[in-house]
């Protein structure tokens, strides 16, 4: 089977691209960036989310396409950008894997859909996004029923992941870890909130699972690793990883929100991208609690544990600290 990957360049998808090569798909890969290592196994064409023409280019003689391409960031997109590429490309995919035939998407969501549940979510939570990635990315969702409802036979699967981490990764984990490596870190708050992460070859694995599986009409995924841990756990698995002492001063939260207000306003006025902010703070110091217990029931079992997970992330840091430069992302 020949399959496109819309966002082939990026962190998850350089991962999806290798671990579709090595059980057999043909791959095609399509992105506005070229990928990060050249790759002789898979196609690559340079393509625009936005451009029907560079979309249907790259779709041809597919029989199948999984598109990861986001607008994703917590700093310098604009809501209009967020909702061309989430939902508006989103839109030209699936009106060009229709003309062409192709009965099989699979659509990188995020549980940033669901915004703040109380709890935790599931699959059956109703999704209330509370800020412009979130409600782009469920604008581009709502587009796939339709496209199902059109032909009986049709096949699409939605995947809303949590945090990915792992080697290649800049974004939230990356931050954490290069500051507590840096000894920059000061842990504000009580830490005994859950945040819910998950390994990017284990979501990539669920991937597979869930294209394997596909059937006529719609489904939908979150995707977390399990055991679930909270940030202090969290915290202290990476110190572990690292072998070194864990500080135990901790900031408490409203003066450390205070004190961080100042960079909010200052990033405003600036446009700035600091990297302490209240917002920071205060996601930090929030649970996000997404249960990814549907995937399992269907037979998926999480490959790596959450802690080798670090341990490979920290080998990859280790070996490009002096170059890596990381970029906050919003999930």
């Amino acid at each position: 089977m020949r399959v496109l990957v819309i966002g082939s360049s990026g962190f998850i998808g350089s991962f999806l691209v290798e671990a579709l090569l090595r059980k057999g798909y043909e791959v095609v890969g399509m992105d506005i960036q070229p990928p990060r290592k050249q790759d002789p196994r898979f196609v690559f064409m340079r393509g625009d989310i936005l451009k029907k023409e560079d979309i249907a280019k790259a779709a041809a003689g597919c029989q199948a396409v999984i598109s990861l391409a986001a607008a994703h960031k917590d700093f310098g997109i604009s809501e209009q950008e967020y909702f061309q590429v989430n939902r508006d490309g989103t839109g030209n995919v699936l009106d060009v894997v229709a003309g062409a035939g192709i009965k099989k998407f699979i659509f990188y969501s995020s549980v940033a859909v669901y915004g703040n549940p109380d709890g935790f979510a599931t699959e059956e939570t109703i999704p209330e996004p509370v800020n412009t990635y979130g409600k782009s990315k469920l604008a581009g969702e709502k587009l796939i029923p339709s496209w199902v409802q059109a032909d009986a036979s049709r096949e699409a699967v939605v995947i809303r992941p949590v945090v990915i981490f792992g080697p290649g990764n800049f974004g939230n984990m990356f931050t954490l870890i290069n500051a507590i490596c840096k000894k920059r870190f000061m842990f504000v708050g009580k830490g005994d909130n859950i945040k819910s992460v998950a390994y990017v070859e284990n979501l990539v694995d669920a991937t597979i699972f869930a294209f394997a599986g596909m059937k006529p009409g719609l489904a939908v995924y979150n995707y977390a690793d399990y055991p679930e841990m909270t940030i202090t756990q969290t915290v202290q698995t990476i110190y572990e990883c690292l072998g070194i002492r864990q500080p135990r001063f901790r900031l408490p939260l409203r003066p450390a929100l205070f004190g961080a207000s100042i960079f909010d306003v200052l990033g405003k006025i600036t446009g700035i991208n600091f990297p302490i902010t209240a917002y920071r703070i205060r996601k930090f110091n929030t649970a996000t609690r997404f249960k990814a217990d549907k995937i399992r029931s269907l037979g998926f079992q999480q490959r790596v544990p959450l802690k080798e997970g670090f341990k490979r992330m920290l080998d990859w840091y280790a070996a490009n600290k002096d170059t890596a430069v990381g970029s906050s992302t919003s999930e």
